[in-house]
């Protein structure tokens, strides 16, 4: 039994959006895990495959979140779960941040989970972090190396950051992301730098050299 009910709650939503010249309606679904229960984003209508692409790797991402839970072996007693997804639409893309919010009764802050999922309307598929550059390694030594400077400026005293776990040029530390008229965002993960979920955006002046060529469009 639970002390205390799981929530769903603090959906943002917009009514419809329009993305690769499609219009689409948005709603929620939950994947129920037993314990955890995740509101996500779901897409109606609009470019079909676009649709299904996005309503699977949407999917795949609420459990994801559970399986972070579980992982963490959070304890479900006397705690609520809070999930709110928002969709993103651009011209090229459809997009999704889902936060997580763990609160336990006797904790002195909540836990939170994020994901990030991003969607190619050209093609009906997932963009990764490895799509975006045309070497890899260069594209996280470059989100590095920004990161260093950026976050000091948004979060810290301006002094750039040195060497850190945090921003190592690796996979695990970027790959929560997504694409906006300003740059690359990234969501950094509960515990990366601290207590919380920061948000920095990396210009695309500042990327635009590593793209890989069917990629520059995200920039526009």
């Amino acid at each position: 039994m639970l002390a205390a009910g799981l929530v769903a709650a603090g959906v943002t939503l917009a009514d419809s959006g329009t993305a690769g010249g499609a219009t689409y309606t948005t709603a929620t679904a939950t994947i129920d895990a037993g314990v955890w229960r995740v509101t996500v984003g779901q897409l109606r209508g609009g470019n079909s495959s676009v649709t299904t692409a996005f309503n699977a790797a949407s999917r795949a991402s609420g459990q994801t979140m559970t399986d972070m839970l579980d992982a963490d072996h959070m304890d479900p007693t006397g705690s609520t779960f809070e999930s709110r997804p928002t969709v993103i639409f651009r011209p090229t893309t459809v997009e999704q941040v889902l936060v997580g919010t763990y609160y336990w009764r006797l904790a002195a802050h909540p836990v939170n989970y994020i994901t990030t999922i991003v969607i190619d309307t050209r093609t009906a598929t997932p963009i990764t972090l490895a799509d975006l550059f045309t070497d890899s390694r260069a594209g996280l030594n470059r989100l590095s190396e920004q990161t260093k400077r950026i976050f000091p400026t948004v979060y810290g005293n301006g002094t750039p950051m040195g060497d850190e776990p945090g921003n190592a040029p690796t996979d695990e530390n970027f790959h929560n992301w997504i694409a906006t008229g300003a740059g690359l965002e990234i969501h950094v993960v509960d515990g990366q730098f601290g207590h919380g979920l920061p948000v920095i955006t990396v210009p695309w002046s500042q990327l635009s050299d590593l793209l890989a060529p069917a990629m520059r469009i995200l920039a526009q």
